[in-house]
């Protein structure tokens, strides 16, 4: 006997109604699941560390290269390296701060991951003896208010990443143009050496002339050869520190498979730089300072992983649960699981990020005090390098040549004794020496200083 359609349309009916219950259910709950949905797209990336080191400094980053990529030779070899020209090798070849830079793709990969959606969860019961086969779809939903403090939480972190390598990167800059400081001094010294050699060598020339014709005796001639021996050792120990500075300086750059003494460097021009007063400078350092700017960020992401922690006391699964019991159609219904938070109530993990967000609002009060500190120490170390430097340029080394000057013609006609010409000698190169050390401690003053104030340009 064959069934009629009104009476197979009227079978299906409570089917169809119940589905429809069903879905206006999830549809209901659609709204709540997209509440979850953030973006975990970061802005703080290569570019983003790339314009604030050109905004803060003028430094230039350069593009991303793989480890085992070859470098191409620096157009400045050819012309000479300048500080400027160091700096920016140093930002663009250093292994150690490119390695650096990787922590904030791993940071953005961090993100990512806080930003991923539990996968559901189907879970199917074969029917045996009386019992239907049913089938449970379950999801959780614990993203409705977890995964935004989440995700905001790794975006807070990136952004912190991305402050700390700016405050990194001022940090090679500023190690690259004291090293560059390094090297003029001690080319200096090298220089200096050289100038006593022949300093010396024409004061024990004049005496084996004058020893020749017999207006010396044989004793006074042995004191002008040690002092032009002791010279010749002065330059071999200034030009192996020399050789030692600049494979420094070469090693940072990747350039240590050049020969040191073939390099070039540019001098630095001595004019004085315009710096601010100190007030001005301790308000730039609080106001623009990156890693300032990382630790009031570290401090937001901490809270906000608090809060990320709090939420997780609460557990919520909703599921769609269907019963195929023949011969009657599909039953559909929606259910959920939540869990009771009786025993574990997340105290573990809520009590440490609430002594971590203590650590760091300590460890940013710390770090503010250093950097008033760092302003400070090195304003005065620039203040009295330029004093020092004015001093010997100005006062010092013109009084003394115009000595020296003067002992070595009264030498010359006999009525100065070696003695006096051999001690104004020494104390003009020890006064070349002194100055061009202040020289060098005023480019690394400045150096220091700019790094303090976050990398200003003065």
């Amino acid at each position: 006997m064959k069934r009629s359609p009104s009476s197979s349309t009227s079978r299906l009916a409570p089917a169809a109604v119940r589905l429809l219950r069903a879905c206006r259910l999830w549809m209901w709950a659609l709204p709540l699941l997209l509440a979850g949905c953030v973006s975990t797209k970061s802005s703080y990336d290569r570019a983003h560390v790339a314009g604030r080191l050109q905004r803060r400094a003028g430094y230039e980053l350069g593009t991303a290269r793989p480890p085992a990529a070859p470098l191409p030779a620096p157009l400045e070899l050819q012309t000479g390296l300048s500080e400027e020209a160091v700096t920016r090798l140093a930002l663009t070849r250093n292994p150690a701060f490119q390695a650096d830079l990787a922590t904030l793709s791993l940071a953005q990969a961090d993100l990512q991951d806080a930003g991923l959606l539990t996968n559901p969860v189907l879970s199917a019961v074969t029917s045996y003896g009386t019992a239907p086969f049913t089938l449970a779809l379950n999801f959780a939903a614990d993203l409705l208010w977890q995964r935004p403090l989440r995700v905001g939480a790794a975006q807070l972190e990136t952004q912190r990443v991305a402050e700390s390598l700016v405050a990194r990167g001022l940090t090679v800059g500023r190690d690259a143009q004291v090293s560059y400081a390094d090297v003029g001094l001690a080319d200096e010294r090298v220089r200096i050496a050289q100038e006593a050699i022949r300093m010396r060598a024409e004061v024990a020339r004049i005496v084996r002339s004058r020893y020749r014709v017999g207006e010396a005796s044989e004793l006074e001639t042995v004191a002008p050869s040690a002092d032009s021996l002791r010279a010749v050792d002065d330059y071999l120990r200034a030009r192996r520190d020399a050789q030692v500075a600049r494979l420094r300086l070469l090693a940072s750059l990747r350039l240590d498979s050049l020969n040191a003494d073939s390099v070039r460097f540019t001098p630095t021009s001595t004019a004085p730089a315009t710096v601010p007063p100190l007030p001005a400078l301790l308000d730039s350092a609080y106001a623009a300072r990156p890693d300032l700017w990382a630790a009031r960020i570290g401090i937001e992401a901490t809270g906000r992983r608090l809060k990320w922690e709090r939420s997780r006391v609460f557990s919520f699964v909703l599921s769609l649960n269907a019963r195929l019991n023949d011969p009657n159609p599909i039953h559909l219904g929606p259910g959920a699981a939540v869990g009771l938070p009786i025993f574990n109530r997340n105290q573990g993990r809520i009590a440490r990020v609430r002594v971590e967000l203590e650590q760091a609002a300590w460890q940013y009060l710390a770090l503010r005090q250093t950097v008033g500190l760092d302003v400070r120490e090195a304003y005065a170390q620039y203040e009295q390098a330029s004093r020092s430097v004015a001093l010997w340029d100005n006062s010092y080394l013109p009084s003394l040549q115009d000595a020296l000057r003067r002992s070595t013609n009264a030498f010359v006609n006999g009525d100065f004794p070696y003695v006096q010409v051999a001690e104004t000698t020494r104390q003009l190169l020890d006064a070349r020496q002194r100055a061009a050390e202040a020289r060098a401690d005023q480019r690394r003053a400045l150096a220091r200083l700019r790094y303090a104030v976050g990398g200003a340009r003065f």
